[in-house]
């Protein structure tokens, strides 16, 4: 019945665009590459049902993966020893992009961890 109740809710949620299914072994890190969608947006997405340390999900539940005009599905995984500069320069965009659309990471880019999904589209979502 849970099960039912979270598919209902993320489909239900206003403007989610589209929805990824947790499977067994999933941490928010290995759903977002897998579905191409930054942690921070499906952090944002799901605000409310994920919680910080993203160690509430279980497999079967529905989650919105990007909301209207906030899905990003340009995304990279960090690599140990990545720093904003090496990943924007990859991607072909200004760090600037990089640090509006990952809102998470900070100015400085010391917080960024390997396996962390980012953002690095061209266009900027406004979260």
């Amino acid at each position: 019945l849970s099960a039912l109740l979270t598919v209902a809710s993320a489909q239900a949620r206003a403007g989610c665009t589209r929805n990824g299914t947790v499977q067994n072994g999933d941490t928010c890190n290995i759903l977002s590459a897998r579905d191409s969608v930054s942690t921070f947006q499906l952090a944002n997405a799901n605000n409310g049902v994920i919680d910080p340390l993203c160690d509430n999900l279980f497999p079967g539940e529905v989650l919105c993966l990007g909301l209207q005009n906030k899905d990003c599905t340009t995304v990279a995984v960090v690599q140990s020893g990545n720093w904003c500069s090496t990943i924007a320069g990859a991607a072909g965009i200004p760090v600037t992009t990089l640090l509006a659309n990952n809102p998470n990471v900070n100015s400085g880019c010391t917080n960024l961890y390997p396996g962390e999904v980012l953002c690095t589209a061209s266009q900027i979502f406004n979260y």
